[in-house]
């Protein structure tokens, strides 16, 4: 099976739609009784259960809910519904089991609490469930409720802070602070965890043949072109006029935002657009950059073995060639990476307004070189939104 399949497969995958706010993962580590770190996309990510607030590590019974929740699922695979990136940039989700809810099955068991300060952003069926379970748990006397009366572990860390530094009045819920820009770039961000989602599309059915993938997208040959240009967005390109354009959630700290993607084809190139505006943690331009177009990279490798388990060639890619296209206030990089197992090239821009960042990446994978591909990357540039080009005659 040569480099053709090995694209079609690519495009098999991008064409698929992007799953619902999701990762699926085997739990590599328990960290404490309401964090653990999964293996996903090559690395580890860590997460912190939604709705679920366990003894602090040193606190009492601290140690027995984190020793609960590894015999729960440590070494185990596990389905996380994330809703958000935390202040120390772990995941906030639900973990699922084999379908069964992990947060609960801690809150009924006695080793851990209803989370107060972000139940809010569980669904009223599964706020329902968390809070009934807690009250179970207390009427049976399990685990932490056999003390007569157990602290909460925010009040525990509360009462820490006051022992630290008595004159200060902190808040029940501490603020949520961004690293000092001089920090290094956090592992896990909106741009990142996009990147990975993109890259990651649904998985393919073992047994598809190479007539059906390559009918996913129809081989276009001298297919007519057009201009992408999303109003209130600042950049523009030539693409295949026979592409898709799809919008979907993304978790942005505590909220949700909307991420963006155009995917086509012309000939035996596949060319793909994506462009969020998401919370910056204060990571420079030109590492915001390379990481989120090297977890979209990655999230490719990823999806590819998904699709056909040891029969595909390892995709692999490695940022190279770096040229600076930096314009109109934004910071740009166009990537030649003909080394890849597909060979790609790659433009990307970034901007941070306020506490948001702009990014707009657009990569073509092709097996033969022809124009459309510097086509596509030269018409790639930072222009005025169109609701702000109305200039009068």
């Amino acid at each position: 099976m040569g480099h053709f399949m090995l694209l079609c497969a690519f495009l098999c995958i991008s064409a698929g739609a992007v799953r619902g706010a999701s990762l699926f993962g085997k739990v590599i580590e328990v960290n404490s009784g309401d964090v653990i770190t999964i293996f996903n996309l090559n690395r580890p990510v860590r997460v912190r259960l939604l709705g679920v607030d366990a003894p602090e590590m040193d606190q009492a019974f601290g140690d027995v809910a984190k020793k609960h929740l590894a015999d729960l699922i440590y070494d185990k695979s596990v389905l996380v519904e994330y809703a958000g990136i935390s202040g120390d940039h772990s995941l906030n989700g639900r973990v699922l089991l084999e379908g069964a809810d992990i947060g609960a099955q801690m809150i009924r068991d006695g080793a851990a609490w209803v989370d107060p300060s972000n139940e809010h952003r569980l669904s009223a069926t599964d706020r329902e469930v968390y809070e009934q379970s807690q009250l179970a748990a207390r009427l049976e006397s399990r685990g932490l409720w056999q003390q007569e009366n157990p602290m909460p572990p925010w009040e525990f860390v509360k009462a820490a802070a006051l022992s630290r530094n008595p004159v200060a009045a902190l808040p029940t819920v501490a603020e949520t602070r961004r690293p000092a820009p001089d920090r290094p770039t956090p592992e896990l961000t909106s741009m990142t965890l996009m990147a990975s989602r993109l890259a990651a599309a649904a998985p393919i059915s073992r047994n598809v043949n190479a007539a059906e993938v390559t009918g996913i997208l129809p081989r276009i040959d001298g297919g007519t072109w057009r201009l992408l240009r999303p109003a209130r967005e600042s950049f523009s390109a030539l693409v295949p006029e026979e592409g898709e354009q799809k919008s979907f959630g993304v978790p942005g700290g505590d909220r949700m935002i909307d991420g963006y993607l155009y995917r086509g084809r012309d000939g035996r190139a596949a060319f793909v657009i994506w462009w969020i505006t998401g919370p910056t943690y204060g990571e420079a331009d030109v590492d915001a950059i390379k990481s989120s177009l090297s977890s979209f990279l990655k999230g490719v490798g990823t999806s590819l073995d998904t699709l056909r388990p040891g029969e595909l060639p390892n995709f692999s890619c490695d940022l190279q060639n770096e040229k600076d296209v930096s314009m109109r206030g934004f910071t740009g990089l166009e990537f030649d990476l003909s080394s890849c197992t597909i060979p790609t090239k790659a433009r990307v821009f970034t901007r941070v307004i306020g506490s948001d960042r702009q990014m707009y990446l657009a990569t073509v994978f092709y097996l033969e070189k022809d124009d459309n591909i510097s086509r596509f990357l030269n018409s790639f540039t930072i222009t005025i939104p169109r609701n702000q080009d109305h200039r009068k005659k």
